[in-house]
């Protein structure tokens, strides 16, 4: 009984197998006299094109080369290896915290001497005829040299023309002669969208002109806490996860077409496809300022804005469909101050064109000229109102708060401070009092241990600390003292005396 059963089951597998293979053979049959070998081969020869906006390119060419071999052809003469000589004050080492923001390295002011030269690097972006190479502010900040190579490998002597730490552009210079395939192709950043190929170019660790590829990531990121000696105020970075590693600062992020969309500038160290690079419109728009009067000058308004969040708008009674950006603060004897601007209330539009959010708001003032007059339409206690202001030169208002933009953070003795209605000031609690906060204090440093995130000094050796123009002068005249140097600090409230021996 059980045999006769085992046959059967056998029988029935036989059957189901004969009947799989004779449906797949006769698929394969019909496969094959719906498609000849001839249109087999004319489908191979079409290949078929990869959208890039307006643009379409094909994913190989003629030659069998993807575009990517193209580009790299193409934008690897406007790349330069850039070496830069340093020689700081201040603490041994500055980290780079989680993000290339370069390298600053010095060692623990002992007495008045020339210290010994720094070297770092990074990569720059050639965008003229005369020589202009477009890179970032912490590459050549503080350089007593800066060496460049070509990709012919010939190297030329660099110097600054100017500097803004608030974007972190610098503009640089070569002499001799500079050839069309070596000038960049500039792109326009306000058009580039998410998913589109980004290939970043530069020489990380050293390894010169290395090429990545990747796509645009995001758009728009801000509120970026990268290290450095102050995080740019002014972030608007392309985010992307072409692979950008150090040294790749002042590299080209390209597109599709070898056209020059941001300047890289940071990384995310601790995490893997995190990259971001200035976009060039703001780049370029920098460096024509930088390279016309070597500086940058922007307006300025004079207040603490914050975005108009859900909880603002429920206590205000402000409808959903009003944009604009809350007036946290307004500080005194500004142009925000005189024209009668007040806390509490909300900015909607510029010169007629709404608001939409900070970073809106700080780039389009920081656009306008000094002195520019400005009309606002305001929200004021639920009535909508028109004001004008005069505004001012940031700058000054920067030399005024000590974060001029010349004189980088302190990090004598280890300490790393900024003024107390600064960002910082304001995260930790102690806008309200004056002095100087402590933000870090750098490990094996003579104020490790003594002194804490959040104090206040308001004494040093004697002076008074009541801004970080205080500060600063009290620590150039104390920085060659060999004995303990009395501190005043304000820790949770309480006086507190901590004398730091600086040896």
């Amino acid at each position: 009984m059980k045999a006769s059963h085992t046959r059967a089951r056998l029988q029935r597998l036989l059957i189901t197998a004969v009947f799989a293979i004779i449906c797949i053979a006769t698929g394969f049959m019909l496969a094959t006299s719906w498609e000849t070998p001839s249109d087999l081969s004319a489908q191979q020869a079409d290949v078929q094109p990869a959208v890039s906006g307006k643009y379409t390119l094909p994913l190989i060419d003629e030659e069998g080369d993807s575009p990517f071999v193209r580009v790299a052809e193409l934008v690897k003469p406007v790349v330069v290896n850039i070496t830069a000589e340093k020689a700081l004050e201040g603490h041994p080492s500055i980290p780079f915290d989680i993000f290339d923001w370069g390298p600053f390295f010095g060692e623990p002011p002992r007495e008045r001497r020339r210290r010994p030269l720094i070297t770092s690097g990074g990569s720059g972006i050639i965008i003229d005829r005369k020589g202009h190479i477009l890179t970032n502010n912490h590459v050549v900040a503080d350089a007593e040299e800066i060496t460049v190579k070509l990709a012919d490998q010939t190297e030329r002597s660099a110097k600054v023309i100017g500097t803004d730490p608030e974007t972190d552009v610098a503009l640089i210079k070569i002499d001799g002669p500079i050839s069309e395939e070596m000038i960049a192709k500039l792109g326009d950043s306000d058009q580039i969208r998410i998913g589109e190929w980004a290939i970043a170019i530069g020489n990380p660790f050293g390894l010169d002109w290395t090429v990545t590829v990747g796509v645009i990531s995001a758009r728009g990121r801000s509120n970026l806490q990268i290290g450095g000696d102050v995080a740019p105020s002014y972030q608007d970075f392309i985010q992307t996860d072409a692979s950008i590693n150090f040294g790749n600062s002042g590299g080209p992020l390209v597109n599709i077409r070898g056209e020059v969309v941001g300047v890289n500038t940071a990384i995310n160290a601790q995490a893997h496809g995190i990259g971001f690079a200035i976009p060039i419109n703001l780049a370029s728009k920098v460096a024509d300022q930088l390279r016309t009067v070597g500086e940058v000058h922007r307006g300025y308004l004079g207040i603490y804005p914050t975005e108009l969040d859900e909880i603002r708008r429920e206590a205000l009674g402000i409808d959903d469909d009003i944009e604009g950006i809350f007036v946290d603060r307004v500080e005194s004897d500004t142009p925000a101050d005189k024209g009668g601007l007040e806390g509490g209330e909300v900015i909607t539009a510029i010169e007629g064109t709404p608001v939409k959010d900070v970073t809106d708001f700080r780039f389009r003032i920081a656009d306008y000229p000094p002195d520019s007059k400005v009309e606002m339409t305001v929200l004021r206690k639920g009535k909508i109102r028109k004001m004008k202001f005069k505004l001012g030169e940031r700058s000054e208002f920067l030399q005024r708060a000590g974060r001029s933009q010349i004189k980088p953070r302190q990090f004598w003795l280890g300490i790393d401070v900024a003024p107390t209605d600064s960002r910082e000031g304001r995260r930790l609690g102690v806008s309200h009092l004056k002095g100087v906060v402590v933000i870090t204090v750098e490990p094996d440093t003579p104020a490790y241990g003594l002194l804490e995130t959040g104090d206040v000094i308001v004494a040093l050796g004697g002076i008074i600390i009541e801004s970080m123009d205080d500060y600063i002068r009290a620590a150039d005249e104390l920085k060659t003292r060999k004995k303990a140097i009395p501190f005043w600090v304000n820790r949770n409230g309480l006086r507190t005396f901590i004398p730091i021996r600086p040896e």
